[in-house]
């Protein structure tokens, strides 16, 4: 194995242990999330700096906002991956602007809040009512295609559609295309299948979308296990050597059990899977801005959803 992905592995293991000490009361699968966050950066998590951000929130807002409870602490870390001095100024755009989601007719809950923290991370010093109206007019288009799984955990590809100038008339176009195209490989299921499909548009390629399901299929093969509330993280990472890739994810898996007996023992395996997958992106991925970090943790919240409501969806291939 290479020296570089030995020490992201490394470095993802110490920052998990530096979370469960720092940050137990996360939990398990937030901690896992702040160890891959900041191994993403090649920086150990600044606890210190993380507490006062959520000290900062705390006060600012009231019990029942959707910023508050798993995603306060979700939040938190991706705040504090962005530079001191843009901090205050982020913080108190991402209120103005669910403020301005909710007038909309978005529903508030942690879906939006993490939607309004990407917005003001990702258009500073942007129109921000345009962007929201544009937003709006892609998740209709969604909405108008898939009444019966359009959701609120929609919102956030919607944004980075808008992000990325994804107009309309493309995605009303291509997303019935690809949507059918995987769901006819019978892969997932249809909810899952239009997370993937709506990732994959970021991509911009048909090549993209065959290599995402060339690497689940290796998967699959291989009875390596991933849940649906992941999959539109596939839809965004690279993968021009699928099989390579998955060689890759099974010796991360393999070397993370031997390093950390959490990681064999004491985890979902689909959940394991997504660990993997991110850190093998990370070290073959030289864009930082892919919004892994935003899609990752789009998929804790579904994840810790899922969990509290006692249906867990860890799919089996």
């Amino acid at each position: 194995m290479d020296k570089f992905l030995v020490d992201r592995i490394q470095m993802t293991v110490e920052n998990y242990r530096l979370a469960k000490e720092e940050l137990r009361n996360d939990g398990d699968i937030i901690n896992h999330f702040a160890s891959l966050v900041f191994s993403h950066y090649e920086k150990e998590i600044p606890v210190e700096r993380v507490k006062d951000i959520r000290k900062k929130i705390k006060s600012d807002t009231t019990i029942m906002s959707p910023f508050r409870g798993d995603t306060l602490n979700i939040l938190s870390l991706l705040i504090a991956t962005v530079d001191n001095e843009k901090e205050e100024e982020l913080i108190e755009d991402m209120y103005e602007i669910i403020e301005n989601l909710e007038e909309e007719g978005f529903s508030s809950g942690s879906y939006l809040a993490l939607t309004a923290f990407t917005i003001s991370k990702y258009c500073r010093g942007k129109e921000k009512n345009d962007i929201i109206s544009k937003i709006k007019e892609l998740y209709i288009i969604l909405k108008e295609k898939y009444s019966n799984i359009t959701n609120d955990d929609d919102y956030l590809l919607c944004t980075l559609w808008v992000i990325n100038n994804i107009q309309a008339d493309t995605v009303d176009d291509f997303i019935e295309n690809i949507f059918d195209h995987i769901a006819d490989s019978h892969i997932r299921s249809k909810n899952g299948v239009q997370g993937l499909a709506n990732a994959i548009i970021l991509n911009g390629s048909s090549g993209e979308m065959y290599r995402t399901m060339e690497f689940m299929l290796q998967l699959q093969k291989r009875n390596i296990k991933i849940a649906n509330q992941f999959l539109p993280l596939l839809g965004v990472i690279s993968n021009y050597n699928p099989r390579r890739n998955v060689d890759i994810v099974e010796g991360v898996i393999e070397y993370l059990c031997d390093e950390e007996g959490e990681y064999e023992y004491y985890i979902d395996k689909g959940f394991r899977t997504i660990i993997s997958i991110v850190i093998t992106a990370f070290c073959t991925m030289t864009d930082k801005k892919r919004y892994i970090d935003e899609l990752l943790a789009q998929g804790i919240l579904s994840f810790i959803n899922s969990k509290n409501k006692g249906i867990f969806e860890e799919v089996l291939y």
